[in-house]
């Protein structure tokens, strides 16, 4: 499923994105990103931080950068902290030093479909991880119910012929505190599919050709 360049710089208003295909809950979407290279590097090779929610809750409950001592923490936040790889969160003498940020930023999620209703119900199902766009072909027959549900729901609503695209209800650009976890575990989704292709793309330019067979 393909977003024009300019339509995602359009929907976010910047020109420093870049978009990659996801599934998110059963839906195929595009997410609009702004990569961190420094966190990105931070993590090549290395043991992702995987889908628990508490790693994610500890390390955004840290600064980034400063030693915090390990007594301060939470006794549910002590127990997570083993599973927090060693790239991620430094440990020493009892202390803590947080080191992982997210590697992308994640501006929006572009469900597209045909027609508004149905396009901002798949775009409800997909969660509140992240800002979210339904980019349809068309309102449908029922175009005032599409702009009241859009605006209620918080889900941004534009229309495009794959050409031209209006926005008819703009998005909501923050993620409730509760799903600041979320996010940053779709951040790392869209870093490990970034990094296999990656990993593919520089797999095939080292890999050797194989030398034709010397004719007699």
């Amino acid at each position: 499923m393909d977003l024009h360049s300019r339509h995602a710089s359009a929907l976010v208003g910047s020109d420093d994105v870049d978009t990659v295909g996801l599934r998110m809950r059963g839906e195929d979407v595009v997410v609009v990103y702004r990569a961190d290279p420094e966190q990105r590097a931070l993590r090549w090779g290395s043991r992702p931080l995987g889908s628990r929610l508490g790693v994610f809750q500890v390390l955004q409950s840290l600064p980034l950068g400063e030693w915090i001592p390990v007594d301060a923490l939470t006794e549910r936040e002590r127990r997570i902290l083993p599973a927090i790889p060693s790239w991620a969160l430094k440990k020493q003498n009892r202390r803590v030093l947080r080191l992982a940020d997210v590697p992308v930023h994640v501006d929006l999620v572009v469900i597209r479909g045909d027609e508004g209703l149905d396009t901002l119900d798949r775009a409800c199902l997909v969660g509140l991880a992240a800002p979210r766009m339904a980019l349809c072909a068309t309102l449908g027959t029922d175009a005032k119910r599409a702009l009241w549900e859009a605006d209620y729901y918080g889900v941004g609503l534009a229309v495009t012929d794959d050409s031209d695209m209006a926005v008819l209800v703009p998005h909501r650009t923050t993620v409730p505190e509760s799903a600041a976890a979320l996010r940053w575990l779709l951040a790392e989704r869209v870093h490990t599919v970034l990094e296999s292709g990656a990993r593919e793309a520089f797999s095939g330019a080292v890999e050797p050709s194989t030398p034709e067979p010397s004719k007699a």
